[in-house]
């Protein structure tokens, strides 16, 4: 499906549960109509591909050592070594992806989109190119999307954006990134009503 409604971009939103939190993303509002899937394709930069596919990489790796037992504990620590090593270089490579003038911080993302505060209102529908970058090297994500509302909050404007031409792998990623999320806070949390039972 090619045009969107505002009613098919609501329920889109609602598809995936969202986490708030903010990581940073870039948006650039573009005066085109959704680019189609080869476009996306086409538009991805080298360094988005290669975080995507290193991720995916690391996680197959380590699930095959995971069945191998007690004998693939040194193993997959020294993977894990290498896969930071690789992880830092990446990192180093996105940054230089990551636009000062087009940087915002999320209030929260999911699988289906995400929101953010910014100075101008975007109209609804409006295409943006979106460049995620995930926290704890979980990797990055270049995408588009369609405005789904901006509403006034605190002299701002909420924006919330709805991930409408994103490859599936870069959605598990971002739905694997707010779950890590989501456990750590919850681990988070976990410990400090420890610390205030004693």
């Amino acid at each position: 499906m090619s045009d969107f409604t505002l009613q098919q971009l609501d329920d889109a939103y609602q598809d995936y549960f969202s986490i708030e939190h903010a990581i940073s993303i870039n948006a650039r509002p573009l005066d085109i109509a959704l680019p189609d899937a080869a476009a996306l394709q086409n538009a991805i930069p080298a360094p988005f591909l290669m975080a995507s596919e290193a991720s995916n990489l690391n996680n197959s790796a380590l699930r095959s050592l995971n069945r191998l037992g007690e004998l693939a504990e040194e193993l997959a620590l020294y993977l894990q070594q290498q896969a930071r090593k690789i992880d830092l270089l990446l990192q180093y490579v996105l940054q230089q992806q990551d636009s000062n003038s087009q940087r915002y911080s999320t209030l929260s993302y999911g699988g289906s989109g995400c929101s953010f505060l910014a100075d101008i209102a975007l109209q609804p529908m409006q295409v943006l190119e979106l460049k995620i970058f995930l926290d704890n090297n979980d990797g990055a994500v270049f995408c588009y999307g369609q405005v789904l509302s901006s509403e006034p909050a605190d002299g701002q404007w909420q924006i919330k954006v709805v991930f409408n031409r994103i490859r599936e792998e870069d959605r598990e990623l971002i739905v694997r990134a707010s779950l890590h999320q989501q456990s750590r806070l919850l681990k988070q949390k976990a410990e400090q009503r420890q610390r205030q039972d004693t």
